[in-house]
């Protein structure tokens, strides 16, 4: 077919399609690998009207929450030390007598003679001191000491001594309640007596000084008592019955 003048303008026109084709691609490419912003990052297109109107109102937004403020939980009060209870110290066992001191006791309260009742009460004094401590033997021997010096608040704290070691001995708290006679305490010579003749009710001698005490009080009703339960322990204390009358005219006066 002969070639004509059209045929080559459309040759030509396209060949120059086919270039254009490849200059856009290759543009194209080089903006990509050089880093142009994708079509994602654009910048957002213009969304106003044509005729310059505004477009759609912005969405409002909402104002941010204040935050929610919860009370504070009251702090747990810390722990206080607490002390231990103290608890009292257990009153003192009450050691029984001897029985041997019963034995003796009741020979005693059958005696014939004053001298068989002397002997007898020797023998009771040194069973009733044979449950002594070393160290209490020598406070109660330096209380008699103290006591013929004429120091009677001295051999009561040495009494008081003696006891701090063996509460639990009758001998003592008599012991005690002499020497607290002598310091003009008699209330506490009594007390003292109260706690002899709790745990060593046969003790003729400590009768004996509950009823001086008694008749230094003036009471002369519970100084009778006193004594005739002395009597009736030791008969041979008043054999003829000359201190119990007088007693008895102090308690209940001179007989008509």
């Amino acid at each position: 077919m002969r070639e004509t003048r059209f045929s080559a303008g459309r040759r030509n026109g396209f060949l120059f399609l086919c270039l254009l084709h490849l200059c856009l691609l290759g543009g194209i490419s080089t903006l990509a690998l050089c880093g142009a912003p994708s079509a994602a990052h654009a910048q957002a297109p213009d969304l106003s009207e044509p005729d310059g109107s505004a477009g759609p109102p912005p969405v409002p937004t909402l104002p941010p929450m204040q935050p929610i403020h919860h009370p504070a939980a009251p702090a747990a009060p810390a722990p206080q030390a607490t002390r231990p209870a103290t608890r009292p110290a257990p009153p003192a066992a009450h050691t029984p007598p001897s029985p041997m001191i019963g034995v003796l006791a009741d020979q005693l309260a059958h005696a014939k003679t004053p001298e068989q009742a002397h002997g007898l009460e020797s023998r009771l004094e040194t069973l009733r001191a044979s449950r002594l401590a070393p160290a209490t033997r020598l406070l109660l021997h330096r209380s008699e000491k103290d006591l013929a010096a004429e120091k009677p608040d001295d051999a009561v704290q040495d009494l008081s001594d003696a006891l701090a070691l063996q509460p639990d001995q009758p001998i003592l708290w008599r012991g005690r309640a002499q020497m607290r006679l002598a310091a003009g305490d008699l209330k506490g010579a009594i007390a003292d007596l109260g706690e002899s003749l709790g745990r060593d009710p046969a003790d003729a001698a400590a009768w004996v000084l509950l009823s001086t005490i008694e008749e230094r009080r003036n009471d002369g009703r519970a100084a009778l008592q006193a004594w005739e339960k002395a009597m009736s322990l030791n008969p041979m204390l008043d054999k003829t019955h000359k201190r119990q009358e007088q007693l008895r005219v102090k308690a209940f006066g001179q007989p008509t």
